[in-house]
Order: C-alpha cells, then structure tokens, then sequence
C-alpha cells in the first residue's frame, strides 16, 4: 500500500511538473524551429527539407532551447508563486504540489541539460545559448518588475530561439527579418494584455505594473497604438508577399487585429482583456503554422 501510495504521489508530481514547463508551449516552439529551419532560413541556401531534417545539430538546437524555455518557465513560476494563486487560482493547484526546493532542482537540471546539448554546436551558439538561459533567469528575478522593460524583454526572449536558429546556420534574410519581427509586435501587445488581466494580483502583492502606473485607460491606449503599429507595419511589408500564399495569413492577422480593437474600445474587465489575449494567441499559432506557406 505505502508503495502504490509513493508511485501515485510521483505521478502526480510528474504531471505537475509537465503543466508547469508547458509542454504544450514548448512543442509548439519546437515544431516552430523546425518550420523555420526549413522554410525560412535555408529557403536560399538550396538545402532540401530532406537535408535540413537530417542535420542532427538541428535536433540538438531544438533540445537546448527545449530545456531552456522549460527552466524559464520553471524560475517563472518560482517567483511568481504567490501572484498566481491570485490571479489563476485554478491554474496553480499544481503549482502547490511542487515544493519551491524542487522548482529549483528542476531549474538547475534544465539549464545543465541545456548547455550540455547547445556543447556540440560550436563556440557561437554556446554563448548565444548561455545568454539566452542568464536573460530568462534575470527576466523572472528582476527585469518583469520594471514598466515595459519587463514586457519588452520577455518579447525579445520570445524570438531569441528562432534568433539563435540564424546563429546555426549563420545566414539571414528579410522573409525571417519580417517573421521576427512581427511575432516581436504580437508578443509585445500580448504582454501588456496580460498586465491588465492580472492587475488585482499586481495590486495584492504590490508590483508597480504598467496599469497600476500609468492607470488603465493609458495603458489600454498604448495598447491600441500597438495594435495600429502591427498593421501598418504588416501593410508596409505585405507588398513583398502578395504573390506569396502566406499573405493570407496576413490579411487574416490584420482582421484579428481589427476585431481586437473593437473589443478594447469597450474592455472594462479582465474577461474582456482575456479574449483579446485568447485572439492574439490564435493569431500566434497560426503565425508558426503560416510558415510552411512561404
């Protein structure tokens, strides 16, 4: 019985511990990378998807920024604890059954399997890698804490694996430039979204958050000035992708973009900011997906 009772505890710790790196999230950057990989930044190299899908340095790419994202997520959660009891209550029961001493634990093994991995492709991607795991620690331990700074990094953070892609292989190009580019506006708007959605627990704990400071309604203006900024930085590129299937998607993006202002004008409660958070993840899964259509 004490047996059966110990398998059942580690099981549950183990699905704890699944919801708490977002597994889902990771495979999505996963199958992210591998689209990029093939689509984006060997489009001019004259690589076949069958010669990029057999480079194993992709593999172990995509492993290290696996483990990455997932000790990222695990430090966020650290010192984030206590907000999201308050903010997303149901969202944490797992949270509780992973002590804060096995959050840590978990943390240090991701980073040491992650630089393990980021070994075995040179120098360059190293150090970018190493980066890459030091900006995720000090976003969670300090930059979140300051007004748009914080939503600002955790932007740049969520480009930095497609980022180090180009490091790989060393090339870049303008269609990559553009994707970035635009996942950066999206990520960024989501973020302040965010803020607004988690303003009472910002409020319990006493973080000064972009709404708190600058009050609600400027906070949702800079948002609209954001969403403005995403489609006229999408109409200004969109010429270069017309004979392209992708630039449905933009169009598409654009529409989303517009519905979500619609739904702003009138947000009043962090239901009303969670659907425009809700509509700018479609639009970011739809993002990755577009990839192939290039």
């Amino acid at each position: 019985m004490p047996n059966s009772s110990s398998k059942s505890t580690t099981i549950i710790k183990i699905i704890a511990l699944l919801s708490l790196v977002r597994w889902y999230n990771v495979l999505l950057v996963g199958i992210a990378l591998i689209l990029s990989s093939v689509f984006l930044l060997n489009i001019d190299s004259g690589a076949s998807w069958q010669q990029v899908l057999s480079d194993f340095e992709l593999y172990y790419e995509i492993i290290a920024i696996s483990f990455f994202i997932q000790a990222g997520y695990v430090i966020n959660a650290f010192y984030d604890f206590e907000k999201d009891i308050i903010n997303k209550p149901n969202e944490t029961i797992f949270g509780r059954i992973i002590s804060k001493r096995t959050c840590i634990n978990a943390y240090v093994l991701f980073v040491i399997l992650g630089l393990s991995f980021s070994l075995f492709l040179g120098l360059k991607v190293f150090l970018f890698n190493f980066l890459f795991s030091f900006l995720l620690w000090y976003y969670s331990h300090r930059l979140r804490k300051l007004n748009f700074l914080g939503e600002f990094t955790a932007s740049v953070l969520t480009i930095m694996p497609f980022i180090s892609l180009s490091f790989l292989y060393q090339t870049i190009n303008y269609t990559f430039i553009l994707y970035s580019g635009f996942i950066f506006a999206i990520t960024l708007t989501r973020e302040i979204i965010k803020k607004l959605i988690s303003l009472k627990g910002d409020l319990i704990v006493g973080e000064q958050s972009i709404p708190i400071v600058i009050g609600i309604r400027k906070t949702k203006y800079l948002i609209l000035l954001l969403m403005i900024i995403t489609i006229l930085l999408i109409t200004v590129n969109l010429p270069s992708v017309i004979p392209n299937r992708i630039s449905y998607f933009f169009y598409f993006s654009i529409a989303i973009i517009m519905v979500s202002i619609g739904i702003l004008i009138n947000a009043k409660t962090p239901r009303h900011f969670n659907k425009i958070n809700t509509l700018y993840k479609i639009m970011l899964g739809f993002a990755i997906l577009s990839i192939c259509m290039i």
